[in-house]
């Protein structure tokens, strides 16, 4: 496994605190095994006749019961690891009984997160913080309900038109890696952990491929870790190249560990396109 030597100084606990958080959704996604056993579907046909992420073809009957108890469990890991926001993490778990789990799994998939913000609103507790709990407690269910997919989505089958959108998932990925033996670009999605190939050097937010638009830079002894610009659309995309070591990387921690390249890029002008 490759050890990133971070070439800037990052606030303390920053990283150690999603690695922790890491493997405490790989835990409960242990759990989730024995409840949680989604049907695997034609993903490559599915696809190719509606080109909409396959979470938003069917139902992943996640239950709304399983969800609420791991949404509590990760009020009190968040309780015991960031203790200093504890008093917001009380305000969500006295309230919860106002929450309808079923519309927020709904709203989260869907992508309707003004229901999330009302719901919150609603039961008077802080939305943001709201916000990350819901996500991260829903994120052992997508890994499940992405396994079945990772040999599809790296075939030479894969028809999908959105680069930079999660097929299995729908989330925005803001990461890739280029693959050690050939230089393979994959893009790597943070929620369900799906990978999916995609050309090389092109921009993965609007299409772009004149020769010279698309440029990398990296930080000095960082050369593993790049940023690809695109000055078509201004787009940028942080990029773990595999081959200068032959190693891999947990691609989670990675692009967490990266922030400093967000900044870079930001500083420049470029933009993610989260909007």
């Amino acid at each position: 496994m490759f050890e990133h030597k971070i070439p800037v100084s990052l606030p303390d606990g920053y990283v150690d605190f999603f690695k922790n958080l890491e493997s405490w959704e790989n835990e409960e996604l242990i759990k989730l095994r024995n409840v949680y056993a989604p049907s695997q579907l034609d993903i490559l046909r599915m696809l190719d006749e509606t080109k909409k992420p396959l979470i938003l073809q069917v139902n992943p009957h996640i239950e709304a019961d399983t969800y609420r108890e791991v949404f509590e469990r990760l009020l009190d890991f968040l309780n015991s690891t960031r203790p200093e926001i504890g008093p917001q993490l009380a305000l969500i778990k006295n309230n919860l009984d106002k929450v309808n789990f079923e519309n927020i799994i709904s709203s989260f998939i869907t992508m309707q997160t003004t229901e999330i913000e009302k719901a919150a609103e609603t039961a008077a507790i802080p939305g943001e913080l709201f916000f990350f709990v819901v996500d991260h407690a829903l994120r052992p269910f997508l890994r499940i309900f992405a396994e079945p997919y990772r040999n599809d989505l790296v075939s030479e089958h894969l028809y999908w038109d959105f680069s930079s959108t999660c097929p299995v998932c729908g989330s925005k990925s803001h990461f890739s890696r280029l693959q050690s033996e050939d230089g393979q670009r994959f893009m790597f999605c943070d929620r369900c952990f799906s990978e999916w190939k995609v050309r090389y050097l092109f921009c993965v937010h609007c299409g772009h491929d004149r020769p010279g638009d698309i440029r990398y830079l990296n930080v000095e002894n960082d050369e593993a870790y790049k940023l690809y610009l695109c000055d078509n659309c201004k787009g940028y995309l942080k990029t773990f190249d595999e081959r200068p070591g032959g190693d891999m990387v947990d691609l989670f921690i990675a692009n967490i560990e990266t922030i400093y390249l967000d900044i870079l890029a930001q500083e420049k002008g470029y933009t993610s396109h989260d909007e």
